[in-house]
């Protein structure tokens, strides 16, 4: 879409940007140096016309979709959710898929029919065997997998660039507060990750991941970002008052959707993420940036493929007999 405008409205921009040079050479001056200050603002002019160019583009192919069809595109250009599809297939990186799993990516993305080998037509948990329910049913422990192949690749990164980082910490027992209706009070709860020296020097925060999938009836008709909201808001709920509290520390929804979107507090922490991994290292802010998409990406991705084609049944034939094959005499 941006070569397109360029094509378009490249002449245009070009002698916008250009302007003040053009005077100088027709005017034969002696000395040219550039204000700074405009051009800054005509760059700004020209990425704010080729961003709503690009949003006119878009408003007018979503007013020939039907509605579910222009929902799935919204869901599919948030920032993040094509990384996967724009990077080398590194396999030292895990960027690579194999060519099932590529066909079940782009089926998942795109909602189409599956492909390659066949699927019974019903779950194991009895229900059809829908795209939609594959990377839903919690059968097989597929949900709870893609959670944590989140949070450990979160952990594991807050780990280098923060102290005193831990996966699932309890949190301290609730004695003689009180706290807010919802808020979960039980004796051992824990949260996802805590670490120190996120937000500013030596202070505590804990983060507690979530990851849904869009496409599912209660969230159907509902735009992304309050999907996004409510799900922060329920974390915030169960949570917020008891961290901050007991704990005396800060509370971070991490919010994502199978598609590979991210909420606004996740994008606010993968931006200050970004920011400390490019202090530490030395490495550029937008090479962080994109690294940490990309691997995000693919972590949800992979996970999603996994959660499709993943043996949900039990593991030994029917008829068979396990309990009385052996009697070992100790």
């Amino acid at each position: 879409a941006s070569s397109g405008i360029n094509a378009e409205y490249g002449d245009s921009f070009s002698k916008l940007i250009t302007e003040e040079l053009s005077r100088a050479v027709l005017t034969q001056e002696g000395t040219f140096s550039a204000n700074r200050e405009q051009l800054i603002e005509k760059k700004t002019i020209i990425r704010r016309t080729k961003n709503d160019i690009h949003q006119r583009k878009i408003d007018e192919i979503k007013s020939r979709m039907s509605a579910e069809e222009a929902r799935n595109l919204t869901l599919l250009s948030e920032k993040g959710a094509s990384s996967w599809l724009s990077c080398l297939p590194l396999q030292s990186l895990n960027f690579t898929l194999n060519r099932q799993e590529w066909y079940d990516a782009i089926s998942a993305r795109y909602n189409l029919p599956l492909v390659g080998q066949t699927l019974p037509q019903n779950c194991a948990c009895g229900e059809e065997n829908t795209i939609d329910h594959l990377i839903s049913c919690k059968l097989g422990g597929f949900v709870c997998f893609r959670h944590n192949n989140v949070r450990d690749f979160i952990g594991h990164e807050l780990d280098k660039v923060c102290v005193d980082t831990k996966i699932e910490p309890h949190l301290l027992n609730v004695r003689n507060v009180s706290l807010p209706s919802g808020t979960i009070t039980s004796d051992g709860a824990r949260l996802d990750i805590s670490t120190r020296g996120f937000w500013s020097n030596l202070d505590s925060v804990y983060f507690d991941v979530r990851v849904f999938n869009p496409r599912i009836a209660s969230n159907a008709n509902q735009t992304a970002a309050k999907v996004y909201e409510k799900h922060e808001k329920e974390k915030k709920t169960s949570y917020l008052h008891r961290v901050i509290e007991v704990e005396k520390s800060s509370f971070t929804p991490l919010v994502m959707s199978t598609t590979g979107g991210i909420g606004r507090e996740f994008s606010k922490t993968l931006k200050q993420l970004a920011e400390r991994k490019a202090a530490k290292t030395g490495y550029k802010y937008d090479q962080c940036i994109r690294y940490l998409r990309l691997r995000l990406s693919f972590a949800v991705v992979r996970s999603v493929t996994v959660s499709i084609r993943g043996h949900r049944g039990r593991l030994r034939a029917e008829g068979s007999r396990d309990d009385t094959m052996y009697q070992i005499d100790l």
